[in-house]
């Protein structure tokens, strides 16, 4: 039998890839091989998770990690679970091949799961469309799934010093069918990867 460990991110960045009429494969496959650099973007987006999870709560105006800095101008105290980054796994099996269902959260409160994410813009539909909230209400066994957006920019002239100015909170919850959805795209993974990510596979003995 052969495995195959796929994380939230791989299903999701698969199904954009396959949704985009100018994707380029030689150029989706090395961002799958992790052989492209992070964007400047990329570099605040895990700079900021890494504030947030060093964080303890109420107000606040200034976050720094990792070289970078937020200031924070929201109206409203951070509201972030106690419980933070934490993983879990669940497995699917898909003909001869045993999946490893990889899910990191940003944050979990009871049955609800947090995940944090900085944009320069708003768009709603960019998260409700993803594969990634299903899978982790999946993985985790939760019922809610909710996206804390921070929207700020870069203040210009000042290299990785941002500006927070809003907070979004989107909510989604699981539904009827939702594991069926999430096995195919597991699955729609495995096919993929089969042909162009071969080196993805391990065998183990039975």
């Amino acid at each position: 039998m052969e495995t195959l460990r796929v994380s939230a991110t791989d299903i999701d960045a698969l199904r954009y890839y396959l949704n985009n009429e100018d994707g380029e494969l030689e150029t989706f496959l090395a961002q799958m091989r992790r052989q492209t650099p992070p964007t400047p973007a990329m570099l605040a987006g895990t700079a900021f998770h890494k504030a947030l999870e060093d964080f303890t709560e109420g107000s606040v105006a200034r976050l720094q990690a990792q070289d970078h800095v937020f200031n924070i101008e929201l109206e409203d105290e951070l509201d972030l679970p106690a419980l933070r980054e934490t993983k879990a796994t669940r497995e699917y099996p898909v003909g001869n091949v045993l999946v490893t269902l990889v899910g990191k959260v940003d944050g979990i409160y009871g049955r609800r799961i947090d995940d944090h994410k900085l944009t320069s813009s708003y768009d709603p539909e960019r998260f409700l469309s993803s594969y990634q909230w299903r899978i982790y209400l999946e993985v985790f066994e939760a019922d809610q799934f909710r996206w804390n957006i921070f929207e700020g920019a870069e203040i210009a002239g000042q290299e990785r010093v941002w500006k927070v100015r809003s907070l979004h909170k989107l909510r989604m919850y699981r539904y009827p069918g939702m594991a069926a959805d999430v096995e195919k795209a597991v699955a729609a993974f495995v096919d993929f990867a089969g042909i162009h990510l071969p080196e993805r596979f391990a065998e183990v003995a039975l």
